[in-house]
């Protein structure tokens, strides 16, 4: 989309073009419309609510999932606690991971896209969407309960995503039905309030939305895609609430002329537990290799007192003919929290692709 908006505009708008097409291609990252940045945000929530096939839909013109009954949020709480949690962290969990992937595919594959309005955007809505979750005051969350009526399959599962997050993070095992009835008389009243939270959770809730700030620790914002001269790197810093509590972790990237790779290391965090972990790729013109190792709470929970070993292995074969690149991508891993990864048990995945990439008309 990028890079054909910005042909439009140098094409069809001259000098003034260029600059246009930024102002369309940010806008159409953020409009409500099928994969854009909106669009993904929702298919990360709908990603851990269809591992366990519970029927949902993305109903992405108005910022929210729709079509989840309350019998499967029952569920989900009661057998998944930690996947409860998470399903309500993955969207902006998904949203700033993207960030992430465009970044290496800029560094790695010298993709030259204009993209900066998307990394300015998904980190300035994630910090606002966390200090808009710390306010006193719920009108707007009021007010879109009681618009909703009886029709439970309207009702998002989440309403503010980082106040259900933590509401569940600090009550793993509270039913489900404990949040009341909804306004209507109708169902569960899916969307928990600030106000509703204890001084404990309202306090981690806080600290949460500060340590956003630390996602703007990253040059790509300032159009740097890369420093050195033989040996390119690029770095980046990034927080996540996690099904456990949260992560604060950094990305270094290099690279010379036939070898890359990229360096993560982690803090994990709960309540009890400080633990690190290690995200490595090694990547030349056959593919990556992935490793990971970390230390994490034993049952992936907020009062969870005892640490449990985890690691993930990856392989990616992706030889480039001309200007294609098929890949085929292997994943193993045990149980345990990655980013982008929805699957908090043990997984093996497979994923098969392709890749096209453009050299004329650089942008």
């Amino acid at each position: 989309m990028h890079y054909g908006i910005a042909q439009f505009g140098r094409k069809r708008l001259g000098k003034k073009g260029a600059f246009w097409s930024k102002v369309i291609m940010s806008i159409f990252d953020f409009a409500p419309i099928p994969l854009s940045n909106t669009w993904l945000h929702e298919e990360s929530h709908r990603s851990i609510l269809s591992l366990y096939k519970f029927k949902s839909r993305n109903a992405h013109w108005s910022g929210a999932v729709r079509g989840v009954r309350d019998e499967d949020l029952i569920q989900l709480k009661l057998l998944h606690p930690a996947d409860m949690v998470r399903e309500a962290t993955s969207g902006s969990e998904g949203n700033l991971e993207f960030v992430l992937a465009i970044e290496k595919d800029v560094f790695f594959d010298q993709v030259n896209t204009w993209n900066y309005g998307l990394y300015w955007g998904n980190y300035l809505v994630n910090s606002f969407y966390l200090f808009g979750s710390t306010r006193p005051g719920s009108k707007g969350l009021v007010k879109f309960k009681n618009r909703e009526g009886t029709d439970i399959l309207k009702r998002d599962p989440n309403g503010f995503d980082p106040i259900n997050a933590t509401y569940d993070l600090f009550n793993p095992f509270a039913p489900y039905a404990e949040r009341g009835i909804h306004p209507s008389g109708v169902g569960i009243d899916r969307y928990v309030e600030f106000n509703d939270l204890s001084a404990d959770a309202q306090r981690f809730l806080k600290t949460q939305f500060k340590l956003t700030f630390i996602n703007f620790l990253d040059i790509n914002l300032l159009g740097i895609d890369a420093l050195g001269s033989k040996i390119k790197y690029n770095f980046s810093v990034r927080h996540h609430m996690t099904s456990f509590g949260y992560m604060v972790g950094g990305n270094i990237f290099f690279k010379t002329e036939k070898f890359g790779g990229f360096i993560s290391p982690k803090l994990f965090r709960n309540r009890h537990i400080s633990s690190l972990g290690i995200d490595l790729e090694f990547r030349n013109q056959w593919g990556m290799v992935r490793l990971a190792g970390w230390q994490q709470p034993e049952n992936q929970l907020y009062e969870d007192r005892q640490k449990r070993v985890g690691g993930l292995l990856a392989l990616k074969l992706a030889p480039t003919f001309k200007n294609f690149t098929p890949y085929l991508d292997f994943s193993l891993k045990t149980k345990g929290w990655v980013a982008a990864n929805p699957y908090l048990d043990e997984n093996f995945t497979i994923r098969i692709g392709g890749q096209w990439k453009f050299e004329k008309n650089n942008l």
